[in-house]
């Protein structure tokens, strides 16, 4: 085999193994609160715990607001794969259950908002339970029932996987993780009795909501015309 074609059935490879690839990195959240009908929740307590209450909880009824800056993430991916060499394959959110003795099983959906800039710090932020009204462009991720089992539990919930159907949040999730740094994701209440009761970012003993990005490198088809031109020129030359 001549040296050309060697050097050809090597970058048709490269290219293939460097399709296989796949990266995740998971971001802790840098800011969460816990928003009740008086605001954001205030005292040590608003950002060491994360809650999502229903109406049932009276002024304790509450969403859940978490940040992430996926700015170091995206750095990983970028020399990883190159600026513009990857695609995301799959998004999830992990939560560590926190739970009390109100705590209680019930429905939680998960929102995402471009809205990186409204306020979420007790005493200053124009949010309240509930949340309608609050973000004008929510839109669904996920859908699941809270049970709360122990402390210390995990809970991994896919907001985007791009091997299924996703929901329209799911396609504005994605969009927005390629188009900035910044990522805010809403908990809201969907029953009226639901306690659900996680760890939040200045938890002592356990991490708050954690956003995990799988990529791998955007495909390269000219490999396999390549790979198969290149197997066609060994085929003539071992006939003649």
């Amino acid at each position: 085999m001549n040296h050309s074609l060697i050097a050809v059935l090597g970058l048709a490879a490269a290219s293939l193994a460097l399709d296989a690839q796949a990266l995740t990195v998971s971001v802790e959240a840098f800011d969460n609160a816990t928003v009740q009908p008086g605001g954001p929740r205030s005292g040590s307590s608003g950002k060491a715990f994360f809650n999502i209450e229903g109406a049932d909880n009276g002024s304790f009824a509450s969403y859940g607001v978490a940040r992430f800056d996926l700015t170091a993430a995206k750095g990983s991916f970028d020399e990883q794969f190159g600026v513009g060499g990857w695609k995301i394959d799959l998004v999830s959110v992990q939560l560590t259950q926190s739970n009390a003795s109100f705590s209680t099983t019930g429905g939680v959906g998960i929102r995402h908002t471009s809205d990186d800039s409204t306020g979420i710090q007790p005493g200053s932020s124009p949010l309240a339970h509930p949340v309608s009204g609050d973000f004008a462009d929510l839109a669904p991720l996920v859908d699941y029932t809270f049970t709360p089992i122990s402390t210390g539990t995990l809970e991994t919930h896919v907001l985007f996987d791009a091997s299924g159907a996703n929901p329209t949040g799911s396609l504005q999730l994605v969009a927005d993780v390629m188009g900035d740094n910044l990522v805010t994701l809403l908990f809201v209440d969907l029953d009226p009795a639901v306690a659900a009761t996680y760890a939040g970012v200045t938890n002592a003993s356990r991490p708050g909501a954690t956003l995990a990005v799988e990529v791998s490198a955007v495909p390269v088809p000219a490999a396999l015309p390549l790979l198969g031109g290149a197997l066609g020129l060994l085929v003539l030359r071992r006939r003649g």
